[in-house]
């Protein structure tokens, strides 16, 4: 009796064991692995290089710079002023004393030299704006020349450029330039009393 009951109670734990070891399994069915996704890291940009001590090239500073074309409007010419100012100033010719008129004739006047426009000198900053005194917009290039000549013989630098507007080609004459603004107003006054016209002061375009 004694070995029956061992037996059956050793058959009674291998039948527990193999419950407690399989009955879990069986009842959860196939075990499902969760996998932690990651991320893949991006490499690292790369920077581009910039060289502190190379100058800025004419492309960089004209992006910098801010935009200063103008819209031209149908302005009038400005030649009826002109000739208003040369007329007064030929009848205060008629009542000269003869000396006077002797030492006129005396004068060389100087040929006209082709109006060049302002190149930027090589060691200039390329940082800082160039101004100009627009004086007006002519039709007449007789007008233009006489102008320039009295301009030049009172000692300033003039120039030309022409212009397109929809009443026609205009050609604009300007004094300067200069890379400070104040040494151009202080010369407006000069330039009204010389020239009768109302100038005013503008930003020039350098070329380079």
């Amino acid at each position: 009796m004694n070995s029956v009951f061992v037996n059956r109670l050793v058959g009674t734990v291998i039948v527990l064991v193999a419950a407690i070891v399989f009955i879990p399994n069986i009842l959860d069915g196939e075990k499902v692995q969760l996998k932690e996704g990651f991320k893949t890291i991006p490499d690292r940009p790369e920077f581009k290089k910039f060289d502190l001590q190379k100058p800025p090239t004419e492309d960089e500073i004209n992006a910098q710079l801010p935009d200063t074309q103008v819209v031209l409007e149908d302005e009038s010419p400005s030649d009826d002023l002109l000739n208003l100012d040369e007329n007064n100033q030929s009848s205060d010719s008629l009542i000269q004393t003869p000396e006077s008129a002797s030492e006129q004739k005396n004068v060389q006047i100087s040929t006209l030299s082709p109006p060049k426009t302002f190149e930027r000198p090589a060691e200039s900053n390329l940082n800082q704006f160039a101004y100009v005194i627009q004086l007006g917009s002519f039709s007449d290039q007789e007008n233009v020349q006489n102008l320039l000549t009295k301009l030049k013989s009172s000692g300033f630098t003039a120039f030309t450029r022409p212009v397109e507007t929809p009443s026609g080609t205009l050609t604009k004459v300007f004094v300067g330039p200069e890379l400070k603004k104040e040494i151009l107003e202080q010369k407006l006054p000069k330039l009204k009393e010389l020239t009768k016209l109302n100038g005013k002061v503008t930003v020039f375009e350098v070329t380079k």
